[in-house]
């Protein structure tokens, strides 16, 4: 099956891909968000009561409350697998057991916090190790983690942050997950959230809301959450055993434009029921870190809009934006290209041609549609 960005609310048909019946290997499925306090672990346990409605031996295998009231009532009467206690220097720590998840036979296993570190002596070092080996044992995985703990960001969360991140989780893992929800909140919200005691004790939200909880930084790590769902929502397995056409907008990096051909596309994938795919090509002056926070901030708005509105979402990277774009196309059998018209006049359009000109002329097996953004109907 193809690997999924989620919406918010959770479908009990999607959740049911993860029961390994026909596979050797278990299936993944992430929780990510931009910070503690978003809800992850609690719509992951939502999840898994609605499996366990429809049928499906799952349990818990290790759930971290942080002493919060709402997600240890939400556990309810689910399966737990006690924790076995591991002595470190004197010390007596409770770690998940990873020996009791591998013959306890369920279909699926909830394990939070997959970037964390294990006592010493533990069969592994990383609970991400310890998940790879329960999905080599044929048990499907539910799991949770922040953005920030990705290997493939750091460069992007020390700029943001100043802070460098101890505990990562290899890019590899999201990325070969068979759906991804991203569970995504205001940054007001969960500010508020904060200050009313959801997440940490009083003298320590104080302190968070100066730190890490700032404004600006939980905006960082919102809009890469974002964006880094959507650069890993869709890849080559999206379009094993499908011949389905698709519809794909081409999005360039002038926001007004970017949201307009995202209208275009929602209205015409609706009106053809087809699937649609937005397509961004970034080259080296358009990463993130030759971009103003406004600039990145209308990026993320754009990829939140073309997501609610059913799209996968794919980033690449190169020099050559319109071979990269004809190579999509023909990867992902669109049938109908949106791109925005050219913005070059008078003599710099004859000097150098747009993207949409280029495409024009190389246009092969495929429709094009060059929109004119400047029209009354977007």
């Amino acid at each position: 099956m193809p690997r999924t960005t989620e919406p918010q609310r959770a479908d009990p048909e999607s959740l049911l891909r993860l029961v390994n019946k026909d596979s050797r290997r278990g299936k993944l499925k992430v929780y990510l968000g931009m910070a503690a306090g978003v809800g992850k672990t609690y719509r992951m346990l939502q999840d898994a009561h609605i499996l366990r409605g429809r049928g499906v031996d799952i349990a818990v295998g290790l759930i971290e409350t942080h002493g919060r009231m709402d997600t240890a009532t939400v556990i309810g009467d689910l399966e737990i697998i006690p924790r076995k206690v591991v002595e470190y220097k004197g010390v007596k720590i409770e770690e998940m057991d990873y020996d009791a998840i591998l013959t306890c036979k369920s279909d699926i296993v909830v394990i939070d916090e997959l970037p964390h570190t294990n006592a010493a002596g533990s069969r592994n070092e990383k609970r991400w190790q310890d998940v790879e080996a329960i999905l080599g044992a044929g048990i499907s995985v539910m799991t949770a983690l922040n953005v920030q703990h990705l290997e493939g960001v750091q460069d992007i969360v020390r700029s943001a942050t100043g802070i460098d991140i101890r505990e990562l989780v290899p890019d590899r893992i999201i990325r070969e997950a068979e759906s991804i929800v991203v569970i995504d909140l205001p940054v007001s919200e969960l500010q508020e959230r904060l200050r009313q005691g959801k997440i940490y004790a009083p003298e320590q939200a104080e302190r968070a809301l100066q730190n890490f909880f700032r404004t600006e930084m939980l905006t960082k790590l919102r809009e890469l959450a974002l964006l880094q769902t959507a650069d890993i929502s869709i890849g080559p397995s999206a379009t094993e055993g499908s011949a389905a056409a698709r519809i794909a907008v081409a999005l360039p990096f002038d926001p007004a434009i970017a949201r307009a051909l995202i209208l275009r596309g929602s209205r015409l994938a609706g009106r053809m029921n087809m699937n649609w795919l937005g397509i961004s090509v970034r080259r080296r002056r358009d990463r993130g870190e030759y971009k103003s926070s406004a600039e990145h901030r209308q990026l993320a708005d754009n990829v939140q809009l073309a997501m609610s509105l059913g799209a996968n979402v794919v980033f690449e990277e190169s020099e050559d934006v319109v071979g990269t774009i004809l190579s999509f196309v023909k990867q992902h059998n669109v049938s109908l290209l949106i791109v925005g018209r050219s913005s070059r006049q008078g003599i710099g359009a004859r000097l150098v041609r747009g993207v949409s000109d280029q495409l024009k002329a190389r246009a092969e097996g495929f429709d094009l549609l060059i929109a004119d953004t400047k029209s009354s109907e977007q």
